[in-house]
């Protein structure tokens, strides 16, 4: 999905993912969260410049969490390639008076990405969400390669993803409480074979198996479980991954 696709959805992104109180929803954006600020909190030292990145990052949501948690001595950049994902974010800074994260309408994919962030802070890049899987197929490996490159030796790259090895149970608890989001459902909308989530009107989301993201991140890292209480039963709904080991 392009820029212009996620433009027509972005007004309703915020009520679907971050203001949506489904428990699976909630509960996996609130262990995305906890996970994701511990292990920034693993590489950020208070003697060096730190830098977070957030590659695909929507209406903020993730940047205005880990800025509560993680506070301000931090650099803070959003990147999105919809516009209106963007503007949507700088609103809400706006409102909540707060100037200290940078949100640029920028392609991630982009191979001269290096131009963006030319100092020695160490960096912590990070995708949230599953949305390495509305990355174009063919600019996939280039998305991870920024990530990677970006973090260098010293920081670290972290993926969110949904949990493609149990696909046919976690698919439609994730996205049957975004239907106002997504617009509809269809009858093959749940593709098992190719791991992906699509419908009619255009909207493709790529799920992976664990084997798929470590092949593509370059990482023998084992993944931190997200875990949901569903029913009282505790399920695995996402992962959080990341290019090495900080515990």
């Amino acid at each position: 999905m392009d820029g212009d696709a996620w433009n027509g959805m972005s007004s309703e992104y915020d009520d679907n993912v971050e203001g949506n109180f489904d428990p699976v929803i909630s509960g996996y954006l609130s262990e995305e969260i906890k996970i994701t600020s511990n292990l920034c909190k693993k590489i950020i030292r208070p003697d060096v410049r730190s830098t977070i990145i957030d590659m695909g990052s929507g209406t903020g949501r993730v940047l205005f969490a880990l800025r509560s948690i993680l506070g301000t001595s931090i650099s803070y950049f959003g990147l999105d390639v919809s516009q209106s994902m963007i503007q949507l974010s700088k609103n809400k800074q706006s409102d909540m008076k707060d100037r200290d994260i940078s949100f640029l309408n920028y392609d991630a994919t982009n191979p001269a990405i290096d131009e963006l962030f030319d100092d020695d802070s160490i960096k912590i890049t990070m995708c949230m969400y599953n949305t390495v899987g509305v990355i174009d197929v063919t600019k996939r490996q280039q998305f991870f390669d920024n990530m990677i490159r970006l973090a260098g030796k010293n920081g670290l790259v972290l993926i969110s993803a949904f949990n493609g090895d149990n696909f046919s149970f976690i698919a439609p608890k994730m996205y049957v409480p975004m239907k106002k989001m997504i617009k509809q459902i269809d009858d093959d909308s749940f593709d098992e074979g190719k791991l992906a989530f699509k419908n009619k009107l255009g909207y493709y989301s790529q799920w992976f198996t664990k084997n798929q993201l470590l092949d593509l991140l370059h990482s023998n890292v084992t993944p931190i479980p997200i875990d949901v209480s569903l029913n009282k039963r505790v399920h695995t709904f996402g992962h959080i991954f990341s290019n090495r080991s900080v515990l």
